[in-house]
């Protein structure tokens, strides 16, 4: 579907947007990219012959941090935010997916109240994003190349989670791995007296 509106240029009809949305990514399914894989190998052939080669490797890559997250918990941050009064001003998403947390706010984030910006490294997720949100501010690339300090309201959002670092030169000395970087960014995205919500771990909360 998403190939189909950009062959044709143009914007995704409501009924296109819904076939979009149920799109979750690559979380989990790394069968899907493995030739040995015999189960599998029809979605194998498929992904082959439908995606450009960088289009590939960034879905593969994926499979390790690209997990849906459930509407009930995202539907609990919002009340949380509401709660202690925040609701709207510029909202950030990043590693935003196809943007479960724009699809699932609250009334009280709507457009008039919240601008939306969301950045997303894997450029299917991010387009398809791009189709359901077009009023969005969305950037197709790593949350490293983006700097918007002391900007926005709200961060929100399940970010990538792992053993890994990323290699943003304003934070490479902290040698946080990649889930305490998207913290740490994000708090330096938000005003004073903003507010980052994220799905974390114990591991985030040790540190």
């Amino acid at each position: 579907t998403l190939f189909k509106l950009e062959q044709e240029h143009r914007g995704a009809t409501a009924e296109e947007q819904q076939v979009l949305s149920q799109y979750v990514g690559w979380g989990g399914l790394s069968d899907a990219f493995d030739p040995g894989k015999d189960n599998w190998h029809t979605e194998y052939e498929q992904l082959k012959a439908l995606l450009t080669e960088d289009e590939y490797a960034a879905a593969r890559e994926s499979t390790l941090t690209a997990f849906y997250t459930p509407p009930a918990v995202i539907h609990a941050m919002y009340r949380a935010l509401e709660h202690i009064g925040c609701v709207g001003g510029n909202v950030l998403e990043p590693s935003m997916g196809v943007g479960a947390f724009f699809g699932h706010r609250h009334s009280k984030f709507d457009t008039h109240n919240a601008k939306l910006y969301g950045v997303e490294l894997d450029s299917i997720s991010g387009r398809i994003a791009q189709q359901l949100y077009p009023k969005a501010d969305i950037t197709v690339a790593g949350f490293e190349t983006t700097d918007r300090r002391d900007f926005y309201d709200l961060a929100i959002g399940n970010v990538p989670f792992g053993q890994y670092q990323v290699r943003d030169k304003a934070y490479d000395k902290l040698n946080f791995s990649i889930h305490n970087y998207f913290f740490t960014k994000a708090l330096d995205q938000v005003r004073p007296g903003g507010v980052v919500a994220f799905v974390t771990s114990r591991y985030t909360m040790d540190a």
